[in-house]
């Protein structure tokens, strides 16, 4: 059975569908995906809890089908399935997709209390004979994404340490300067990764200046994803990259404050959480992190 996927979000909503694509997969559905480019991308691969193709839900072609404008007919199979999950609230969105969608699914993108999101997203599936409650494969990544990672960190040790302190947003954001602190503890001597986004440059400014970082910036996030793989500790905040390390099975440390883990946790095999007491950033102690990271790098 062919099936898609209709999810807008960023990084991280999209890699919470990989309960949902894991499931489907596994109950022997061919899985395609409709999202925003930029984040669809990292769910495109081999792997069991990957699609098989993606059509950007923010493409030219896209908006002007959906504003009535465009018949395209190959626009039109990408949009043709046996069964459409819409984790969406667009009401006129589910209406464009309906004629082409077989049997439709549609959900609210925005779990209830006490729903993890990946659960959530994949709950309807049962409904098509599979099983959304098994735990998805990590990404598989393709030796030419392998490649790039190692061209662009070629002086990274083997289960390096690897520091994203950025997020979408500066309030999910644990203080700079307590990830410069973090990172001191280390071994001096070895490298380390300093993942860079876009919005990151202040949040990374304090980091830039401690031996043996090494940056990686606008590097595509499939081949950053098969660079977080080796890690053997990865520290960051609720974002996007967070979600990104998870998935690929590396060592994950989160940090949550103002979210709130329970719903919007990463989802991978070896990952460990910590939010704050007082819900804000400020309010996870420097030593209480170091400890937990300590723990969570010795049962890696």
């Amino acid at each position: 059975m062919e099936v898609l996927l209709v999810r807008a979000g960023a990084l991280g909503d999209v890699l919470l569908l990989r309960r949902t694509v894991f499931a489907l997969r596994s109950a022997g559905h061919r899985v395609r995906l409709l999202a925003p480019e930029g984040p669809g991308r990292v769910l495109v691969g081999s792997g069991p809890s990957e699609v098989v193709a993606l059509t950007p839900l923010d493409g030219l072609d896209v908006a002007r089908f959906l504003a009535g404008e465009s018949d395209f007919p190959p626009l039109i199979d990408a949009f043709r399935a046996d069964a459409t999950l819409a984790l969406t609230d667009s009401t006129d969105l589910i209406e464009k997709i309906r004629p082409f969608a077989g049997r439709l699914f549609s959900r609210s993108p925005h779990p209830k209390p006490g729903h993890h999101a990946s659960i959530w997203f994949a709950a309807p599936v049962r409904a098509l004979g599979a099983d959304p409650t098994p735990e998805p494969a990590p990404l598989v990544f393709s030796p030419e994404e392998k490649e790039a990672a190692r061209n662009a960190a070629p002086s990274l040790p083997q289960r390096f340490l690897a520091v994203h302190p950025g997020s979408g947003s500066p309030w999910k954001n644990w203080p700079a300067e307590r990830f410069a602190s973090f990172v001191k503890q280390r071994d001096a001597a070895a490298p380390w990764l300093l993942v860079i986004g876009p919005a990151d440059e202040t949040a990374a400014s304090p980091l830039l200046e401690l031996p043996g970082v090494v940056p990686v910036r606008d590097l595509p996030l499939r081949s950053l994803g098969a660079l977080l793989s080796q890690a053997g500790l990865y520290l960051g905040n609720d974002s996007g990259i967070t979600h990104l390390a998870a998935a690929t099975g590396a060592p994950t440390f989160a940090l949550f404050g103002p979210t709130d883990p329970a719903t919007w946790s990463p989802l991978g095999p070896r990952v460990k959480v910590l939010r704050s007491p007082d819900a804000t950033m400020t309010g996870l102690a420097l030593a209480v992190v170091a400890n937990a990271a300590r723990q969570l790098h010795r049962r890696s």
